[in-house]
């Protein structure tokens, strides 16, 4: 039986990388249409993701 492997801390850092460049895009469109709720969402999802990444 094989045992599983997890995500190396690169991977995981890779993987947050890219999620961060997706949510500031959201955030670049959301504040393009002046959508106060969509800013805030992206925001805040974007400062998560940079606590995680100064693990």
């Amino acid at each position: 039986m094989e045992e599983e492997m997890g995500m190396t801390n690169e991977q995981y850092k890779g993987m947050l990388l890219d999620e961060l460049e997706d949510w500031q895009e959201v955030l670049v469109l959301a504040e393009e249409s002046g959508n106060k709720k969509i800013i805030a969402k992206a925001q805040k999802q974007i400062e998560k993701i940079n606590e995680k990444l100064k693990f």
